[in-house]
């Protein structure tokens, strides 16, 4: 059945109503018309069994006649804390930590961050396209939920929300002893995980020992040295393997 993202506010107790790109997309391309059956999902974890009741030029109106909650969103929510790569790397980043079920993404501005922002209009810009490309992948990967790219930050911010999880783990290429798999295997029912990524030069000393401070643990992900764009979702997935998430 096909699936469709529709805002909160387009659905009411009874009805729903689908306007912009998909109306032409259910009705020139899916060739749907009065009385076929959609799956909408209000991009926050709960699905809707609905029926076309009309057809209008810029909107298609819909009779709901059940809900659930989407059953593809991990128990364990997971926010990646990535060091802000250069050009298109963060999309990439974006992208496939959403199709494996990231929660949130926080973009880190740190020491060594080579990309900068120009300005709060340039900054904005980019946070609608992230957000855009995140809503793409949930899309393609039949999500329930849509994860937000928030604002950009610095070392400072996620200090500030530290505490907020049950572990946080920093990938660290200096670390030799610590690694991943020990650190997920010797932790139970952690629901709340947060992922520290450095930029392409990773993070300086001084960042470490601060997040460390905080709780972070450091752990290493084996003898190779992995790219930024490839360390956020390779932790993302032994996390959620651990967690029984990809059973």
């Amino acid at each position: 059945m096909p699936k469709f993202f529709i805002s909160p506010e387009s659905i009411s107790e009874k009805t729903a109503v689908i306007s912009g790109g998909d109306v032409l997309h259910i009705t020139k391309v899916l060739r749907l018309t009065t009385g076929a059956h959609l799956t909408l999902c209000d991009g926050e974890g709960t699905d809707y069994e609905a029926e076309i009741a009309s057809v209008e030029k810029d909107k298609i109106v819909l009779s709901l006649f059940g809900k659930k909650a989407s059953d593809t969103e991990p128990e364990v929510k997971v926010t990646l804390f990535q060091g802000l790569p250069k050009a298109s790397k963060m999309e990439y980043i974006i992208q496939k930590c959403t199709e494996l079920g990231i929660a949130d993404i926080v973009p880190v501005m740190t020491k060594r961050t080579v990309v900068k922002l120009e300005n709060a209009q340039a900054e904005k810009k980019k946070l609608e396209r992230w957000n855009k490309i995140a809503q793409e992948a949930v899309k393609q990967c039949g999500r329930g939920k849509i994860p937000k790219v928030h604002e950009v930050t610095d070392i400072s911010g996620v200090l500030e929300c530290a505490s907020d999880f049950d572990l946080l783990l920093l990938a660290y290429e200096e670390e030799k002893e610590t690694s991943l798999a020990s650190v997920l295997r010797s932790v139970k029912g952690a629901k709340r995980v947060g992922i520290l990524i450095g930029p392409e030069g990773g993070f300086a000393p001084e960042e470490v020992e601060k997040l460390k401070t905080a709780g972070a643990k450091s752990v290493t992900l084996g003898k190779r040295i992995l790219r930024t764009e490839t360390a956020g979702h390779t932790v993302l997935t032994a996390v959620l393997y651990e967690f029984g998430e990809l059973e």
